[in-house]
């Protein structure tokens, strides 16, 4: 089984990682998810830009052709076509951004090279469109077949002053002008912007050059393409302005579109995912790295706190330990300074060693008394034993004597005509006789002597098991007082640990308050960083609350265990007590049936002393009648019968003095039998009460 210390560790070091994880995954989720708006933000900016930079260029092209058509040698029809050509070429013979500059009649003729000759354009749309609608026109960039170079052709009808058109007035520019322009504007990795017709879908502006007027944007030949692909050419080709996501040939793309305005042009940027992905990796390595670095620091803060928090209870275990083995010290107080739960429960823990020390103190007390008491009773059932033994021997005796005069009598009374013969050695045994009389009225005033001391033994023992049996109560009393005060301690644990699940409650809903805090500051951005430190400092008080709330409920489980052990050892030395209250109990009616032994055998012994005095005075009456047997015959015989009813009744009396004899023995038996049992067990509840130092 591990320790506290390591699982507590363990714990910590499951939650640190976890948070991190979180944090980390969240961390990292709203900031690709940031970073990608951003970058759709930038995108969207970069392709605004270059639509408003060709849309100002644009506009520059033909504000410069307005104001040539503008001029009053321009709108008059009355001057010749080629002084119109000579004015425009001298206007823009300063401009070398211009390819050429061309003035047309009404029927599409224009002196080209400042009048070197004159060619038709009435089949070109840069004539037709501004002459028949007067209104602007560009064309898409293509090659020049006069040139053969990249050329953009700008075109503004000419108004006379009649407000009718007259001529139509055109420039061209260097095709690839506008695919600098373009790619002046770049997005993600420097991926520039390019331009494409809506028209005809060629790439008309682009930082390839030769993919200019020569790829067809919305051609998707040997392209793995993608539904959502497919809804971003729809929308480009509906030019719809926006910004779309997509997966070509395998890899993630983004792709923002806008229109340029008075053209049927369309700005596009695509950049790919993984332009920014690149930083989005760098950031998770740097997470993890402080991850890993903040969780060693933490671990090892957490371990010495966690060392230093349980030290008390180390020595409440050693402390329980040592009465649960046997080596039971309750002198020993734990010290500790700590003011927490730990501090509460082993101060607890104290007074309840106390307590237990002192009902232990009580039970040595009585317990010394017992082993006295056991002693006493031992050597007088020893003592008593013998006292019986002798007595039982002397009655076997005089029982034999009985019989042996019975039978003496049975003699003399068939044989009276040899009494006198015999009176020498009747004499003899009348002598013999009142000896053993003597000898058995000395023996049982002895056995009498010895039953009183046995009586008064007897009586001290009672009032020992008596004294026993209180202090047996009390012991049990106080007992049940532990108990229940432990039930209270264990009730009073399980109310601090419902307590600590509903901190821990409050701290997970005060973590997920921070993460919903810091989730509105991200979203607030610049302005909300004042709260986002709040929202940071809550969540820090949240996961210290969770990590206590944690070691709180595996330090009060382990409290529960103790207590629950406690009331183990608590329940065993109850029904110890008891076990020792029941033997007291069976003892102490044991010891009163002695003593109603005792008061029978004192009653018999009495009975047995009277009968020796009758036999006494019976027989002095007989050395008397020997001395007058010479006096007569018949004076004899009837003291012979007198003889015979008194030998008669001494049988039947030492009958009944036998039995009695045989229930004395029988009881001393017992007593001897039962006095080891006793003391055994008073060793046994000395033993175990020994095993507390007090």
């Amino acid at each position: 089984m591990h320790s506290l210390k390591i699982r507590i560790t363990l714990a910590a070091l499951c939650i640190l990682l976890l948070s991190n994880f979180v944090i980390g995954f969240f961390t990292t989720s709203k900031s690709k998810k940031s970073l990608e708006l951003q970058m759709e933000k930038s995108i969207s900016e970069s392709v605004h830009s270059t639509a408003e930079a060709i849309y100002a260029s644009n506009e520059k092209e033909y504000k410069m052709l307005e104001t040539l058509s503008a001029l009053p040698q321009i709108r008059d029809v009355n001057i010749s076509l080629l002084d119109k050509t000579h004015t425009i070429y001298g206007a823009m013979s300063l401009d070398k951004d211009y390819l050429d500059v061309c003035i047309l009649d009404e029927k599409g003729f224009a002196w080209i090279n400042n009048g070197e000759k004159m060619i038709p354009f009435s089949e070109r749309d840069y004539y037709q469109v501004p002459y028949k609608t007067g209104e602007r026109y560009v064309t898409d960039p293509f090659i020049n077949k006069v040139t053969n170079a990249m050329a953009v052709f700008y075109a503004v009808p000419v108004f006379d002053y009649n407000n009718n058109i007259s001529n139509v007035l055109f420039c061209v520019i260097d095709g690839f002008k506008v695919s600098d322009l373009a790619t002046d504007h770049k997005a993600g990795n420097n991926r520039p912007a390019s331009l494409i017709s809506l028209s005809s879908g060629l790439v008309i502006a682009s930082e390839n050059h030769d993919a200019v007027a020569m790829e067809n944007f919305f051609d998707t030949t040997g392209k793995k393409i993608s539904p959502e692909y497919t809804n971003c050419l729809n929308k480009i080709k509906k030019g719809e302005s926006g910004i779309s996501k997509y997966s070509l040939n395998g890899k993630k793309y983004i792709c923002s579109y806008e229109k340029i305005k008075n053209t049927d042009w369309m700005a596009i940027e695509i950049v790919p995912f993984a332009d920014f992905q690149t930083d989005i990796n760098r950031m998770t390595n740097s997470i993890i790295l402080y991850s890993v670095i903040f969780t060693i620091l933490s671990l090892l803060i957490i371990t010495y706190v966690v060392s230093h928090s349980i030290k008390p209870l180390d020595n409440l275990k050693k402390a329980i330990l040592d009465i649960a083995t046997g080596n039971a010290d309750l002198t020993k107080r734990i010290d500790s300074s700590s003011k927490d739960e730990i501090g509460e429960v082993v101060k607890g823990f104290n007074q309840f060693q106390k307590k237990l020390q002192d009902i232990i103190s009580d039970i040595k007390y009585s317990k010394e008394k017992l082993n006295a008491v056991g002693e006493q009773m031992s050597d007088s059932a020893n003592e008593t034993t013998e006292s019986i033994f002798s007595v039982y021997q002397n009655i076997e005796r005089i029982k034999d004597q009985i019989v042996t005069q019975s039978n003496s009598v049975q003699l003399t009374s068939s044989a009276v005509t040899e009494i006198s013969s015999n009176i020498e050695s009747l004499e003899k045994m009348i002598i013999s006789q009142t000896n053993g009389v003597s000898q058995a009225s000395a023996s049982v005033e002895q056995l009498i002597a010895n039953i009183c001391a046995v009586n008064n033994s007897i009586e001290q023992m009672a009032d020992s098991f008596e004294n026993l049996i209180s202090h047996s109560d009390i012991g049990l009393e106080k007992q049940k007082i532990v108990s229940k005060k432990i039930a209270v301690i264990e009730q009073q644990s399980k109310d601090l640990q419902n307590a600590n699940q509903v901190i821990s409650k409050i701290a997970s809903k005060t973590n997920l308050l921070a993460m919903n805090a810091a989730i509105e500051a991200a979203h607030a951005g610049d302005a909300g960083k004042g709260f986002s430190v709040v929202a940071d400092e809550i969540k820090k008080l949240s996961e210290t609350s969770s990590r206590e709330s944690n070691k709180i409920t595996q330090q009060l489980e382990e409290i529960i265990q103790s207590v629950v052990e406690v009331v183990d050892a608590t329940n065993q030395s109850t029904a110890s007590l008891k076990e020792m209250y029941g033997h007291i109990t069976a003892t102490s009616a044991i010891v009163k049936d002695i003593r109603s032994s005792m008061e029978e055998q004192t009653s018999g012994s009495q009975q047995i002393c009277d009968t020796l005095h009758i036999i006494n005075d019976n027989t002095e009456e007989v050395r008397q009648a020997s001395h007058e047997m010479t006096m007569g015959n018949q004076s004899i015989l009837v003291e012979i019968e007198k003889l015979q009813t008194a030998t008669s009744t001494m049988k039947e009396t030492m009958n009944e003095i036998t039995k009695g004899a045989d229930f004395i023995n029988k009881s001393g038996t017992e007593m001897r039998t039962i006095a080891p049992e006793m003391q055994a067990s008073i060793d046994k509840i000395s033993s175990q009460i020994n095993q507390f130092r007090v």
